[in-house]
C-alpha cells in the first residue's frame, strides 16, 4: 500500500463515520482513529451535523457553515485525523490492537475504552475541558490535546472499578500531571466534564466510580484551597497586573490566579513537592515583563497566606 493510497483510504474512512452511528466495541485501530478524529471535529465545529463534518473533512468548511469555529484549528485537526487513521491502517495490517498509541503515538500502547459511544463522550470531555482552559493550549499545544484525549479514554474505563480503586488510579494520574505543571484542579474539571458527557449518552450507572474519583480530588483541594479562594485568586491576579504601568492584557493566560491557587493546594496536600512547575512557567521572563512577574509572585504569596 502506497502512502497516497493510505491517505485516500483514511479520508474515505473518516467520511464514512461522519454520521457517528457506529456503536459497540471498536476492534479495528483505523476505525477507532476515525471515530476519535470525527468527534474532535464535533467539538471544534460545535456541530454534530454530518454535512458540516463532511465539509470540514473535505476542506470546504466556511464561517457560514460553522460560525464559531476556528477554521485554522479545524484544518489542523483534519490533517491530524488523517495521519492517525493512516497509522491505524498500518496497525491493522500488522495485527496490532486498538489502543492509545493509535491516536497518540507518544502515549504508548496502554488500554483505553473501545466502546464507540463512551469513546466519543471521552473525546468531547477532553476537548471541552481543553478549550475551557487556554493554559493547556498555550503551554502544551497540540500534543497536550492528544494526551487529553487518550487520558480521557483511559479515565472512562475506570468507571468499572470499585471506588477505592478508581480513586487510587486518578490520584496517580493527578500526581503525574501536576508534576508537569497541570494542577489536579484541572483533572477535577476534566472528570466533571467526563461524568456529564457519559451521563448524556448512557445509563446513569455507566459513570460508575468516576463521580467518587472527581469528588476525592475536589475534597483534597478544598481542604487547602476552597472554591472561593480560587475565584479570589483570579481577581487578585487581574487587579495586580492592571496596576502595573503599561501592562495591557498582560496575564500570561486567563485564570492565572486560580491556577496558582490550585498548584498551592497540590503542594499543601502532598500531590507535588512544590508548585514551581506551574509558577516558573507563569512568571518566565520570556512570557511576561518583569513587573508583571513580580506582581504575580506577590499574588502567589497572598494565596499562600490565605490557603489552609
Amino acid at each position: 500500500m502506497t502512502g497516497d493510497h493510505s491517505a485516500d483510504e483514511a479520508r474515505l474512512l473518516l467520511l464514512h463515520h461522519v454520521d457517528r452511528s457506529l456503536t459497540g466495541p471498536l476492534e479495528d485501530p483505523a476505525v477507532l482513529a476515525a471515530v476519535v478524529g470525527v468527534e474532535r471535529l464535533v467539538v471544534a465545529t460545535r456541530s454534530t451535523d454530518a454535512t458540516v463534518l463532511r465539509l470540514a473533512l473535505e476542506g470546504r468548511l466556511t464561517a457560514r457553515d460553522a460560525p464559531t469555529a476556528d477554521l485554522e484549528r479545524v484544518a489542523e485537526l483534519v490533517a491530524e485525523a488523517e495521519n492517525h487513521v493512516v497509522a491505524g491502517l498500518v496497525r491493522r495490517g500488522e495485527g496490532l490492537p486498538a489502543d492509545a498509541a493509535v491516536v497518540n503515538a507518544d502515549a504508548g500502547g496502554y488500554e483505553i475504552t473501545t466502546d464507540a459511544t463512551l469513546l466519543r463522550a471521552a473525546v468531547r470531555a477532553a476537548q471541552r475541558s481543553i478549550d475551557a482552559m487556554p493554559y493547556y493550549g498555550a503551554r502544551y499545544g497540540a500534543r497536550g490535546s492528544r494526551f487529553a484525549t487518550t487520558d480521557s479514554a483511559w479515565l472512562v474505563s475506570l468507571a468499572w472499578l470499585d471506588e477505592a480503586g478508581a480513586v487510587r488510579q486518578v490520584q496517580w494520574l493527578a500526581r503525574v500531571l501536576a508534576a508537569r505543571g497541570m494542577p489536579s484542579w484541572l483533572l477535577e474539571i476534566h472528570l466533571d466534564e467526563l461524568v456529564g458527557e457519559v451521563r448524556s449518552v448512557a445509563d446513569p450507572g455507566t459513570v460508575g466510580a468516576l463521580p467518587a474519583a472527581a469528588a476525592a480530588l475536589a475534597s483534597a483541594r478544598r481542604r487547602h484551597v476552597d472554591d472561593e479562594l480560587l475565584e479570589a485568586a483570579d481577581a487578585w491576579a487581574l487587579e495586580a497586573v492592571e496596576a502595573v504601568e503599561g501592562a495591557v492584557d498582560a496575564l500570561p493566560v486567563p485564570r492565572a490566579g486560580a491556577l496558582m491557587a490550585a498548584a498551592v493546594a497540590d503542594a499543601r496536600s502532598g500531590v507535588t513537592r512544590d508548585d514551581t512547575a506551574l509558577l516558573d512557567w507563569l512568571t518566565d521572563g520570556e512570557r511576561v515583563p518583569d513587573p508583571v512577574a513580580t506582581a504575580l509572585l506577590e499574588v502567589h504569596r497572598r494565596i499562600i497566606d490565605e490557603a489552609r
